[in-house]
């Protein structure tokens, strides 16, 4: 199948005196629609009868749903929020995975006035106090909860119960609680007065909140007017990224909602290209990336986007598989990551598969975005290497400030978050936004060419995680993190990096499963000394590391959301470990590498080490 391709990179640039840089886009920005749900019933209106969503019911077998069905189920959900005096400035949280009912109350509760909020199902499964559950539902006043399964969220629903609350289920019951039912509530008949209350919404009216992933502390209510959806599919077409001739876009869903990439990039535009979302309850872990596979078996997806470490997954199946490898690129459009860099072996592998599968290379995008701003840069283009993110997209301007080898960076745009910040937290939302109106989005870049800014911006780390010495050297945190994790590979699942006014870095480390402690330690004394011999400079170095057994906390936010370690909640609740990396002399669980400490040490066990 052809694409008609992107177009190729441009940017327009403009250098102040202050020695900061403004970056846009040249591309037009296009047609911007009323609303993501007027979107949606002009698909239902052109073709009632295509399918909306796909699922595997409880026997394995596909579940479909039409646009003309989800737009009636959608009007009754909104009809019924607005007969309990829902409306502009109200919030409806939904708790489940993605799902057929959740893509219909994304489109419902909008037809309403009022904004849904998805709370990562973290929350509710796998934390046991429901502190951050009870927040996230509590801090945007949420009058109606909603979820796919009351029985498998019992003891979060319990949590949650509170006189004015209202809570519907699509399946299932809890002892004390009532429970509406989700087939009643899309039974509600429409009325007049909700088509009078769609046609009365702004863009700036709150359509969708979403959560901050909680790597620097608790997560925040990010509120996302409709115009930040709407925009972000018009910034789509203008990059002709939802381009698929007269093919409605398909997609494989395993991200959850809760996340700006399921939530508003593929949930949004596919629906903008009147196209299928197949639910795929498939995850990119040993134990759950069969069922991924067995979904591709049954679908030829239009595009597909994961995380580096599903694309290795995906490669060893398909290398394996020559039918299912052409299947899968038959009609693939491109391949698209984030939240971390694509290798290039995995990288060559995927582009071998496709030319195998179809005799060409399949493009291979980069996405860089945040909840705050949700698409800052996109890569859009192919080659150069993986680690570029990208340029601005059409409407959204860069600021890059220097810091010394690199640029801090700042977004401004109309998919920018209101400047009133997060939902119920003034404090933390106060220093936002500098004097101009621009975002500080936390994180450095580099050019990828200095004399040729439209190669791209590189990532070059996050400014909230990096630290200076106490020489006053700066410590790139993910930069070392990643060199490091990738030189003990197959010992060590994650680290987190120390060292904030101190005199080198160190680590705390964690042991894969299924690793001996002690042979492991001595494996890890040698590659990291192995890794030193290799660096320059004393910021790369690691002087000192210990092997934690308790491992982070999701209840105590040592853990995202998205399954990442916050360095700096580990930091903070750990500093007693802190404290034993730098202690002097250091005690015997510490593996040191710092040459003073380190003869130090060999001097007080008598020459031995």
């Amino acid at each position: 199948m052809k694409f008609a391709s992107p177009p190729p990179p441009s940017v327009a640039l403009t250098r102040r005196k202050d020695g900061s840089i403004i970056l846009r886009c040249p591309l037009p920005l296009g047609k911007v629609a009323q609303s993501l749900a007027h979107v949606f019933d002009e698909q239902a209106g052109r073709a009632p009868d295509a399918i909306f969503m796909k699922q595997r019911d409880g026997a394995g077998q596909w579940q479909s749903i039409s646009y003309g069905e989800a737009r009636r189920a959608a009007d009754g959900l909104g009809q019924w929020l607005l007969d309990r005096g829902l409306g502009f400035g109200d919030c409806v949280s939904y708790l489940s995975e993605p799902s057929i009912q959740h893509g219909i109350a994304a489109v419902g509760v909008q037809r309403s006035g009022a904004a849904i909020a998805p709370v990562s199902t973290a929350y509710s499964l796998s934390a046991k106090d429901h502190q951050q559950l009870k927040q996230c539902v509590s801090v945007v006043g949420a009058k109606v909860v909603i979820v796919d399964d009351a029985e498998r969220y019992a003891a979060a629903l319990k949590a949650l119960a509170a006189p004015g609350m209202t809570i519907v289920a699509a399946s299932g019951t809890v002892d004390g609680l009532d429970i509406v039912p989700w087939a009643d509530v899309i039974a509600t008949r429409p009325r007049q007065e909700l088509t009078e209350r769609m046609n009365a919404i702004r863009p700036d009216h709150i359509a969708r909140i979403i959560y901050t992933s909680g790597s620097t502390g608790s997560p925040k209510a990010t509120p996302q007017p409709h115009a930040n959806l709407t925009i972000t599919m018009a910034q789509n077409k203008a990059l002709g990224l939802m381009e698929f001739d007269d093919d409605p876009p398909q997609i494989l869903e395993a991200m959850p909602f809760s996340h700006i990439m399921a939530g508003n990039f593929n949930f949004n535009n596919v629906i903008a290209g009147g196209g299928t979302i197949w639910i795929d309850a498939g995850k990119p872990t040993p134990d759950l990336f069969d069922q991924t596979i067995r979904n591709l078996r049954d679908m030829a997806p239009s595009y597909f986007i994961t995380v580096p470490l599903g694309y290795t997954m995906l490669c060893q199946a398909l290398e394996s598989d020559a039918d299912l490898n052409r299947r899968f690129f038959s009609r693939l459009k491109y391949l698209g990551f984030g939240g971390a860099v694509l290798a290039d072996d995995v990288k060559d592998r995927l582009i071998a598969l496709s030319i195998a599968a179809r005799g060409e290379p399949v493009p291979i995008f980069s996405f860089y975005g945040a909840t705050e701003y949700l698409f800052g840069t996109l890569k859009y283009w192919t080659g150069g290497s993986t680690d570029i993110i990208g340029l601005p997209l059409p409407a959204t301007d860069l600021k890059l400030v220097p810091m010394g080898d690199r640029y801090g960076m700042r977004v401004k745009g109309p998919t920018l978050m209101p400047q009133s910040g997060y939902i119920g937290a003034a404090d933390q939302s106060a220093s936002l936004f500098d004097e101009e109106g621009y975002f500080h989005a936390g994180d450095a870049v580099r050019f990828a060419d200095p004399d040729d800014p439209a190669k791209g911006l590189v990532f070059a780390g996050r400014l909230s995680e990096d630290f200076k010495l106490d020489s006053g050297t700066y410590v790139t945190v993910e930069a070392l993190r990643q060199s490091l994790m990738t030189a003990t590979a197959d010992l060590v699942s994650e680290a987190v990096i120390c060292g904030l006014n101190r005199p080198y870095p160190s680590a705390l480390l964690w042991l894969k499963g299924g690793c001996d402690p002690a042979s492991a330690r001595r494996d890890l004394e040698t590659r990291i000394e192995r890794f030193n011999a290799d660096q320059k400079g004393s910021a790369r170095r690691i002087g000192a590391a210990l092997v934690l057994s308790v491992p982070p906390s999701f209840d105590h936010g040592e853990v995202t959301v998205k399954g990442n370690v916050a360095q700096r909640v580990v930091r903070e609740r750990r500093a007693a470990d802190v404290e034993r990396l730098y202690a002097d002399p250091a005690d015997a669980d510490v593996m040191v590498f710092e040459p003073a400490l380190r003869a130090r040490r060999t001097r007080a066990q008598g020459g031995r080490d």
